[in-house]
């Protein structure tokens, strides 16, 4: 299994290809809806694909982004769970030092109870 540093390393890996691969969609949509790769004359813009293109560029903007975020969610769980399971021993071990002061510091107040009590008795 890998880090968590190389899970979330790979996941900016994954958002960005993404990215890069959308903005490229969006480069050769607009290419073709502006006529810049084909020489079309005015007379022969169709405004109904510039809308499909449109909104087909939404659509796989909209599914890369959803790809990202899971990606990125399940980084981050995993990230989490590996700084629980290596914070769980840490804190245990402190919540253990923290008792057994307190207990301590009991004990140390009640010496004084005792001794005067046993002194009155």
């Amino acid at each position: 299994m890998s880090s968590p540093q190389e899970q979330y390393a790979e996941s900016l890996r994954t958002g960005q290809e993404a990215v890069a691969q959308a903005i490229d969609s969006w480069t050769k949509s607009a290419q073709t809806a502006f006529g810049t790769e084909s020489a079309g004359t005015p007379e022969s813009f169709d405004p109904n694909q510039v809308i499909d293109q449109v909104f087909d560029f939404a659509e796989q903007m909209l599914h890369v982004q959803r790809e990202y975020a899971k990606t990125l969610t399940a980084t981050a769980g995993s990230v989490a769970e590996a700084v629980r399971k290596q914070t769980d021993p840490v804190t245990g071990a402190a919540r253990k030092q923290a008792d057994a002061a307190t207990g301590a510091a009991r004990r140390q107040a009640d010496t004084p109870r005792r001794q005067s009590r046993a002194r009155k008795g």
